[in-house]
């Protein structure tokens, strides 16, 4: 077992298992010294920025935990890193184009409570798993409030273009991990603990199940909890075309895949811990995760440079036979680290991570 130490000076910052406030860093300080009694430090952050036969680092970004993909464009959650607060960007590979999304200097959109139905003030705007459909960017967000964030997505003679809609608040309880719109409507998110965030960390730490997925309904305007969903640490969630659900279970080290009204479910073990999903071009699902332990995550907190160097893997699932394709394992990470998202663009894989400085573009996408 590994041992932290917290900074008091820093933001905690963001992580696969969830993003930890200081609070939440306090309190599982104290759940962590019952799991261990001498610190170390651990390997040393990845700082080189140097490509490799595959995989070549593009060390410009902050926390890019996930993505998605718009033309030939990527667009970019990128959480609070110190001081700094989080954004959303938008990358185009091709040329290297790098733009801010929101928040944009001189918008003049009133600011405030997600109640007041006032868009997030840009100071502690903490931008978490996002999903895009159609012209819908749906994005988790753990400022000063834990809300759905929704933009409408646009282009402009620049590139694309985001404008704020409205948000959804979560469940007083439920500390959110990602989200996905559903083809009949209103969307899903993974609770992945709850709050206080110690308390699910804790829950996690003992092996317990930490939360859910759970399913707004635009018409109900209500959260409820998809049956058969309760998991160790759900993280990414997506939709298949034909409305079944599939949830990475982050601390169980699993996929599970359910019906739309939690029946029929069934788990794909996976030898890492799964984070976010996304859908490659064949139809199979894109799992990316790290191998790591509860306790592993908060080291990443006092990153001040660099890459956590957790090691990655990716592996394409098979939605139907769920078959399990292992396309990368960076173990240990010398390049990579801490990889929480894949995504298809042209004929590569770019890869994004939840404590870094960098987007990895790995050649090929099998």
């Amino acid at each position: 077992m590994r041992c932290w130490q917290r900074r008091s000076a820093r933001r905690a910052r963001g992580s696969a298992l969830l993003q930890l406030d200081s609070r939440a860093l306090a309190g599982f300080a104290g759940a962590a010294a019952l799991f261990a009694s001498a610190c170390g430090g651990g390997p040393p952050a990845i700082t080189e920025c140097v490509a490799t036969d595959t995989l070549t680092p593009l060390c410009r970004f902050q926390n890019p935990e996930d993505l998605a993909v718009v033309g030939d464009w990527l667009l970019v959650s990128q959480f609070p890193s110190g001081d700094k607060p989080g954004s959303l960007v938008g990358f185009r590979p091709s040329d290297g184009t790098l733009r801010t999304l929101y928040p944009v200097d001189g918008d003049s959109t009133p600011q405030g409570a997600c109640k007041d139905g006032l868009s997030p003030p840009p100071a502690d705007f903490a931008p978490h798993g996002i999903d895009l459909a159609g012209t819908t960017l749906l994005v988790v967000n753990h400022g000063s409030r834990e809300a759905i964030e929704e933009f409408t997505l646009g282009a402009d003679a620049e590139g694309p273009t985001l404008r704020w809609l409205h948000c959804t608040p979560l469940p007083d309880d439920a500390s959110a991990n990602d989200v996905a719109a559903l083809n009949a409507g209103g969307f899903v998110a993974t609770k992945m603990v709850e709050r206080p965030q110690w308390l699910g960390m804790l829950k996690l730490a003992f092996g317990a199940n930490s939360g859910a997925l759970l399913r707004f309904t635009p018409a109900t305007a209500a959260w409820e909890v998809v049956p058969n969903t309760e998991g160790r640490g759900p993280n990414g969630v997506e939709e298949a075309p034909d409305g079944t659900l599939f949830v990475a279970e982050w601390a169980g080290h699993r996929l599970v895949r359910v019906n739309a009204d939690g029946s029929g479910r069934s788990e794909v073990p996976l030898d890492f811990s799964p984070d976010n999903l996304s859908w490659a071009s064949d139809g199979r699902l894109l799992v990316t995760g790290q191998r790591t332990s509860v306790l592993d995550v908060p080291r990443c907190a006092s990153l001040d440079h660099g890459t956590c160097p957790l090691p990655s893997a990716i592996a394409a699932v098979d939605p139907r036979t769920l078959a399990v394709t292992k396309l990368l394992d960076d173990d240990p990470a010398m390049t990579l680290g801490a990889a929480s998202i894949a995504v298809e663009l042209g004929d590569a894989l770019w890869i994004g991570t939840f404590a870094g400085d960098r987007l990895v573009r790995r050649a090929g996408t099998h």
